[in-house]
């Protein structure tokens, strides 16, 4: 009998929904086409003019945490860029840094 109990109760905990502190460990990823239009070394921030960023947001400029050290110290003002957003709860980043335009993107200016 209690055996039977315990499987219920496994079943219904496997069938439950996600609660939200599961949904906030999750990390979403955007695609993201720029310019670097400005750099916050102490902050470790870029100002990047972008494209829209579909199932984001749309085109505009503005300040993006670069949380990798040594990705931040590649970049350059008026340097075109692909890049990925990543979301994860209320934090967001920018990483995965490219040169658009270089071989191999896909992109052509």
């Amino acid at each position: 009998m209690m055996a039977v109990a315990c499987s219920l109760a496994l079943v219904g905990c496997a069938s439950e929904k996600p609660s939200d502190s599961a949904k906030a460990d999750v990390t979403k990823k955007y695609q993201m086409k720029g310019e670097i239009k400005g750099l916050d070394a102490d902050q470790h921030v870029a100002t990047i003019k972008h494209e829209d960023i579909p199932g984001f947001m749309g085109a505009m400029t503005m300040g993006y945490p670069i949380k990798d050290p040594a990705e931040f110290s590649k970049l350059a003002v008026g340097e075109p860029i692909t890049a990925t957003v990543y979301v994860k709860g209320d934090e967001m980043w920018v990483g995965n840094i490219q040169k658009a335009g270089a071989k191999g993107d896909g992109i052509t200016k």
